[in-house]
């Protein structure tokens, strides 16, 4: 499944296209500073890739999937 990130994410820019990988925990720690502002609704977070190869584990509430 692709999405495009809502933030940046590391090495990967705010309005990459990735594919989402397998989940990777979760994401209980929201700040004001993150994209939806502070939550305490844990989340999952997810491994993604972009086509450079470059991987990150991203909380879903930072991704837009893509159709």
């Amino acid at each position: 499944m692709k999405a495009k990130l809502l933030r940046d994410a590391g090495e990967m820019p705010e309005g990459a296209e990735v594919e989402i990988g397998s989940t990777a925990g979760t994401n209980d720690a929201r700040s004001d500073e993150d994209v939806g502002g502070r939550s305490t609704t844990v989340a999952p977070v997810y491994e993604v890739t972009d086509d450079e190869g470059h991987a990150e584990k991203v909380d879903t509430r930072d991704l837009k999937p893509l159709p």
